[in-house]
């Protein structure tokens, strides 16, 4: 058994570190006979934590671990041996840094209604003119699907398909609902879905009741970077030409972020800890598990009061020994000038209070 340590990072929901009073710390153990399994419990009330985890990550083990406080979700993460590997190199490590939010049970958000402004700026196909909605049409939207409009947008930003992100595939949005965007994809994204490594097939979706007219979405694939907070898409069956997809060849699609629901045997465990049994993906939640993933929204949730504080960022720059040994003799340099000045200054005034006499 190898230990491992887990640095946790605790934010609040304005992305500042968290400073709002006791957490409680759990590690679970998901798979355990019988169902979830408690293995630790405590408190902190700091915002970085160190955890060292004396647990086996050798058969497929899946832990949990928890931070709750009070009026808050909990910030939590699944952790598999997987998170330990370096993908680029393929090497095994031991310590894994985490950054993770804890979310108001009522967010407030006030910033939501500024993130398509943003999103125009950043000319993303979701705000563009020929493939997004306007303005007028993002305003009246419910809450609930502006920050669903804005979480996935920024999940397709981030989402790599061979070398390209998925939102360079866009080619028009259909409808916007409370957990979910119906886009329409360039044809030539889905032949790539089922020979791509970081993607597995997954069960698609009937065609909605709302909007009417649109189609099945019988083909689907789940990514499977992560734990959980994964992007689903399912694709139409054939692709067409539509005025949604400015007359290009595309498939209709139904896309969503599933927050880990899937996973049946974490089931219990994310009903009775993080999630409220029968409600929809809960978009703040959703953009928690962004955040501990390194994806950015274009908007912030409002904290309660009191529960986070920002830290000005310093600077510490170390010089070659080179550079360094030029910057001591510059010292010394600019040290034996202003000695001088003064000594010729002195003399002067000596010469001055001599004549005077």
């Amino acid at each position: 058994m190898i230990d491992k340590r887990v640095t946790a990072i605790l934010y609040g929901s304005d992305r500042n570190l968290w400073s709002g009073g006791p957490l409680k710390i759990q590690v679970w153990n998901l798979l355990a006979s019988g169902g979830p399994k408690l293995l630790m419990s405590g408190t902190t009330d700091v915002s970085t934590v160190e955890l060292r985890l004396q647990l086996p990550f050798d058969a497929g083990q899946l832990y949990g671990i928890t931070f709750s406080a009070r009026d808050h979700r909990p910030a939590w993460q699944m952790i598999r041996r997987t998170d330990f590997i370096r993908t680029r190199d393929q090497i095994e490590v031991d310590d894994l840094i985490l950054r993770l939010m804890l979310v108001p049970d009522s967010p407030g958000t006030s910033d939501v209604a500024g993130g398509f402004d943003k999103l125009a700026q950043l000319a993303s196909p979701f705000a563009a003119p020929k493939t997004g909605i306007d303005a007028a049409k993002f305003g009246r939207l419910d809450v609930a699907a502006k920050m669903a409009f804005l979480n996935i947008e920024a999940k397709l930003r981030e989402t790599m398909i061979d070398g390209a992100p998925l939102i360079s595939f866009v080619r028009g949005v259909r409808y916007v609902a409370v957990d979910r965007v119906f886009l329409m994809f360039d044809s030539a994204l889905k032949p790539r879905m089922e020979r791509a490594a970081d993607f597995a097939g997954a069960p698609g979706h009937r065609a909605p009741k709302q909007p009417a007219g649109l189609p099945d979405h019988p083909d689907s694939w789940k990514h499977t970077r992560f734990a959980e907070g994964n992007v689903q898409l399912s694709f139409s069956a054939d692709a067409t030409s539509t005025a949604a997809s400015g007359g290009s060849l595309a498939h209709s699609a139904d896309v969503d972020i599933d927050l880990g629901r899937g996973l049946a045997h974490a089931k219990e465990w994310l009903e009775n800890h993080v999630f409220k049994p029968g409600h929809k993906t809960n978009q703040a939640l959703v953009y928690g598990q962004l955040y501990a993933q390194g994806i950015l929204p274009q908007y912030t949730l409002d904290p309660v009061a009191a529960t986070t504080r920002s830290v000005a960022p310093t600077l510490t720059r170390e010089l070659a020994p080179r550079q360094a040994r030029g910057k001591r003799v510059a010292r010394k340099r600019n040290a034996r000038k202003q000695t001088a000045r003064k000594r010729t200054a002195a003399k002067a005034k000596a010469r001055k209070r001599g004549r005077s006499t």
